[in-house]
């Protein structure tokens, strides 16, 4: 699993919430995404995480936003890319990184 962190350090507030709500409409689990999330970390500055089940993937969602990333760019916004493997994963209730990768089993049985 790869993870691609986005910190988008935003011209001002309205551009921030107005970028946040279109890119979660259009962008969002697309690609072979297997989770997002944001974290607010100031009031124009946003950092963004996407999770993909490879390497693979990740180059795809990379090539198929890089328009965006220029018009952000061009907007006056900062935008800083991170990204590399996923290790030590833990999520409560023993979702494991098996399971986000292969698909988890909506089986509730006991």
């Amino acid at each position: 699993m790869w993870v691609r962190t986005i910190k988008i350090t935003f011209a001002n507030e309205l551009m921030k919430h107005s970028v946040r709500s279109h890119l979660s409409e259009t962008i969002d689990l697309t690609e072979s995404m297997l989770l997002v999330y944001r974290v607010d970390l100031s009031a124009n500055v946003s950092l963004v995480n996407h999770f993909f089940p490879s390497k693979e993937a990740l180059e795809n969602f990379s090539e198929k936003l890089k328009p965006i990333r220029e018009q952000l760019k061009a907007m006056g916004a900062k935008v800083e890319i991170n990204d590399g493997p996923v290790w030590g994963f833990k999520v409560a209730g023993n979702v494991t990184l098996d399971m986000l990768s292969n698909g988890m089993d909506g089986d509730t049985k006991g």
